[in-house]
């Protein structure tokens, strides 16, 4: 049986990534901090390594004999670099893909990582660098932004606004994890793929915010507006959310690279295209939290 790691296990794509090899027949190894936060249906069928991503010792030691890695960078809110944070995870990554050879690497990057540079998106890219330079099999996959990011603006929308600092009619694919978690359980569980990749996922449709506004609006019965407001005032609200001054001038910059997306130019193929609509997600999703 292959042996198949995988990180973050218990979040949105992770999990979703878990359940699936678990019932293609696999019995994956879990890296989680915390083991009980896994069901104990999940820990029954897994191999459990509990330990910090950001310990290469660690990490080196529970991938021993890996035939597939799936490697998830967790978004660290309480760093006190988040970007440093972000190539750090990678740099161990990398170690422990060069150091047990693993043969295929899964990645979830993301959209802008293009752009590379000293923020949270283009470190994503020095990252998908780290692990091409280990001349092991490795894809990148590179989504838009998810579905569950509406979950962080839920108050933003019950005051019936969604702000933005982008144009309101910048276009960009939004997806669903449970979708990328499918992508990523497909390519760990294949062997007939090799060589450095990147997969943009778009989801199924490039939307604008007025878009976006309009189909969350439609979901939960009520009148959203799109506003894009300036940088200064999404810093302002970020601090005043209490984020610390590195993470929130992070986002700030995050904002600003997405801004410079351009889907045109990623492309939109067969295989980039995603199932699940916006429009489902919400309705399913965050409608029963206007209830």
């Amino acid at each position: 049986m292959k042996k198949i790691v995988v990180t973050t296990p218990t979040g949105n794509i992770g999990s979703r990534v878990v359940q699936l090899l678990i019932q293609a027949g696999a019995r994956p190894t879990l890296l989680v901090r915390d083991p009980g936060r896994l069901s104990e249906t999940v820990r029954s069928a897994c191999e459990i390594r509990q330990g910090d991503l950001s310990d290469q010792d660690f990490v080196i030691e529970a991938t021993r004999g890996a035939d597939a890695l799936f490697w998830l960078i967790p978004t660290n809110y309480s760093a006190a670099d988040p970007v440093a944070d972000v190539l750090r995870l990678g740099t161990v990554a990398a170690a422990a893909v060069q150091s047990n050879q693993i043969t295929r690497t899964v990645f979830l990057s993301s959209s802008g990582a293009e752009q590379r540079g000293n923020h949270l998106l283009g470190t994503l890219g020095l990252v998908e660098d780290l692990l091409n330079a280990t001349g092991q099999n490795v894809v990148h996959l590179r989504p838009g932004y998810l579905f569950t990011n509406l979950f962080t603006v839920v108050e933003e929308l019950r005051a019936g606004v969604l702000t933005t600092t982008t144009s309101l009619d910048h276009r960009a694919g939004w997806n669903d994890p449970r979708d990328i978690g499918e992508i990523a359980a497909a390519r760990l569980l294949s062997d007939s793929w090799s060589g450095q990749q990147v997969q943009p996922i778009g989801g199924p449709a490039d939307l604008s915010y007025r878009e976006v506004a309009a189909l969350v609006g439609e979901a939960i019965e009520r009148p959203i507006q799109a506003v894009q407001i300036s940088e200064d005032e999404h810093r302002q609200n970020l601090l005043g959310a209490g984020l610390p001054v590195p993470v929130a001038e992070a986002l700030v910059e995050l904002s600003r690279t997405i801004a410079n997306i351009k889907p045109e130019e990623l492309g939109r193929s067969y295989a980039s295209t995603t199932p699940t609509s916006l429009g489902a997600w919400c309705y399913a999703h965050l409608r029963p939290l206007f209830k």
